[in-house]
């Protein structure tokens, strides 16, 4: 039987946080976004995205500024990834990827 965690072990298990996942697939989709607009897309509290995007912030994946808004907001907080969480980001789709090819051609 084959070692699937070993396929994963280079890749940073913060990233694979259901939540934090899905905030950076959709930074990495869509680019930078405003948290209101982050928030709704994903359906999160604002608690579970403060939380998450903390915790992406430390690790140096994703970056935070104000900027215009639209509406009745004159400054929002924005938010965007760093190369280095574009690159981790990238890292863990191709390690997924390859996971993925090598449970499937044990079930063919």
């Amino acid at each position: 039987m084959e070692n699937y965690a070993g396929l994963l072990k280079e890749v940073d298990g913060d990233l694979l946080n259901p939540k934090r996942f899905m905030i950076v697939t959709l930074l990495y989709a869509l680019g930078p976004m405003s948290l209101r607009e982050l928030r709704r897309a994903l359906g999160l509290t604002w608690g579970d995205l403060d939380s998450n995007v903390r915790r992406l912030a430390e690790k140096g994946y994703v970056k935070l500024w104000r900027g215009l808004g639209s509406g009745p907001r004159v400054l929002e907080v924005k938010i965007g990834l760093t190369e280095l969480g574009e690159a981790e980001y990238e890292k863990l789709v191709a390690k997924l990827r390859k996971l993925l090819e090598s449970v499937e051609k044990k079930r063919a």
